[in-house]
């Protein structure tokens, strides 16, 4: 070898070696940087690792068994702790953050995230909002992000109780991108896909919801195995509470939503439209005691508290299979309730939220009691401040002695008889309705109880079907009609109070009445 080649090649090696010297002593004090970053962060928060690696060739960092713990700013309290095996940050863009001040990144892989959560009522979401503002600082452009088998909790701050928690979270974000903006950062993303476990989530004081899985992306949004249950028993409930309060059982196979979209307009205001969702075989068992005190609070009806929402809601059409309802209303103690049924529900329902000029309409098929064909459609316009509704219903055949299993223990009233159809239309508002109705039976009679509930009042009921119709048969026509007069709505009563008592002022006027067509 000449001495020319040589000293070429000694260079070389000396050029080598330099640039490896520097690239690990770069390297090194990055790492060092990162980790004095790491434990600097802020005041607030403290991070915990068991070791970091860095390589500035490929982009590439990794943090190994890492707590993160945020704090209080003026007590020493926990607000969020995120515990984790890996994270991994690859494809870490130097030229997108010296030329373009722009932070690139091409994958985030987080492992086994564990995270803790104290929610304050006292802390306002907003104070969130402006910090995230302030802290940043460039655009945001990631490829990936992909969460591996984690675990969310969140506890209510003032009582350590569980407010919510998920298992098994399985999530990927595709090609996110924040952009830094004067008046808000503007976030978009090209595709996301969420599983979870087995969640859990205390809807109030009073109910638990929990569900078995849940997968969502912009296709779809499904959750299985879904119930809503009071947590205390019947029993417990009303010695829990001062006022009456319904007692729930609900469990729902599935809900499917199609093509979900959501997100935030004007900062706060949170946005969800949907144009297909779809309940499958739900059932919903509902106690009420009326012993209690009744609850005096106003109930607005569906087209007010769709009006009034404090987001926006646009469901273009929902659907309800194959489900069932029943109802079971005490009013006296030594009774277990009467009781109102309605199986095979199927409902489409259009239009559901607050972003429709057109009107929400109702479609509803079920079978009443024991074999009873029930029919609604119900129709109401949410921008409609009177809040003026159309209820129409058709009951078909509907033996007498079904009704007595509801009438009979709460109004010591029993029915005998058949209802061949019944017809009724309720126009009403906020505050009253009018119904017009028509109902074909035959063999009718009301039987008054005594105070025990066994025995008839004969001379009571004696009296009473003096005024009433024992057939509705007139001459050729079959039916008798009733139109009530105005009804007043009691506003702390529910919707389908309102119903009955409307329905009820039409039907004893077709009993009671000469009961003749009115034109």
């Amino acid at each position: 070898m000449n001495s020319k080649l040589k000293k070429r090649l000694i260079w070389f090696a000396g050029v080598l070696v330099l640039l490896i010297a520097l690239l690990f002593g770069v390297n090194y004090k990055l790492k060092n940087e990162l980790k004095a970053g790491l434990q600097n962060l802020s005041d607030t928060i403290k991070v915990d690792y068991k070791d970091v690696s860095l390589n500035i060739l490929t982009g590439f960092v990794n943090i190994k068994e890492s707590t993160v713990t945020v704090y209080g700013k003026t007590t020493d309290s926990i607000n969020l702790k995120v515990d984790f095996q890996d994270l991994s940050v690859s494809g870490v863009s130097y030229w997108s953050y010296l030329v373009n001040n722009k932070i690139a990144v091409d994958d985030i892989v987080l492992s086994k995230p564990q995270v803790t959560y104290f929610h304050n009522d006292l802390v306002e979401k907003s104070s969130y909002n402006n910090s995230f503002k302030s802290n940043l600082k460039q655009d945001v452009e990631i490829g990936s992000i992909q969460v591996k088998d984690g675990e969310l909790r969140m506890y209510k701050a003032s009582n350590d109780s569980l407010l919510l928690k998920t298992e098994a979270i399985q999530c990927h974000i595709k090609n996110l991108l924040v952009v830094k903006d004067a008046s808000e950062p503007k976030l978009t993303y090209d595709g996301f896909d969420v599983k979870t476990g087995a969640l859990f989530y205390a809807m109030s004081a009073y109910e638990n919801l929990r569900l078995k899985t849940l997968t969502f992306n912009p296709e779809a949004a499904k959750f299985r195995g879904i119930t809503l249950n009071t947590k205390y028993t019947k029993e417990a409930l009303s010695a829990n509470t001062n006022v009456e309060r319904d007692h729930y059982r609900l469990s729902i196979d599935s809900l499917d939503i199609a093509q979900p979209k959501f997100g935030f307009e004007r900062d706060t205001l949170f946005h969800f439209k949907s144009p297909l969702a779809t309940i499958y075989h739900a059932d919903f068992d509902v106690f009420r005691n009326k012993l209690l005190l009744d609850d005096m609070s106003y109930k607005p009806l569906y087209s007010k508290a769709l009006r009034d929402l404090k987001f926006k809601l646009g469901i273009d059409v929902f659907k309800i299979r194959n489900s069932s309802i029943n109802y079971i209303e005490k009013v006296k103690p030594d009774s277990k309730g009467g009781d109102l049924a309605f199986s095979e529900l199927d409902a489409t329902i259009k239009n559901i939220g607050n972003t429709y000029n057109d009107k929400t309409a109702m479609d509803i098929e079920a079978v009443f009691m024991k074999s009873t064909p029930l029919k609604v459609k119900w129709d109401f316009a949410v921008n409609n401040q009177n809040d003026a509704f159309v209820f129409k219903s058709e009951i078909g055949k509907l033996q007498a002695e079904d009704l007595n299993q509801f009438i009979e223990p709460n109004l010591n009233v029993r029915f005998e008889g058949e209802f061949n159809t019944m017809y009724f239309t309720i126009d009403g508002t906020e505050s009253t309705s009018q119904t017009d109705l028509k109902v074909s039976y035959k063999n009718f009679d009301v039987i008054v109880l005594k105070d025990n509930g066994k025995e008839k009042n004969k001379l009571l009921s004696a009296v009473l079907n003096v005024f009433i119709s024992k057939h509705s048969r007139d001459g050729n026509d079959i039916f008798r009609y009733g139109k009530s007069e105005p009804v007043e709505r009691d506003k702390t009563k529910s919707v389908f109070n309102f119903v009955w008592l409307s329905l009820r002022a039409a039907l004893l006027e077709a009993l009671t009445a000469n009961g003749e067509k009115q034109e």
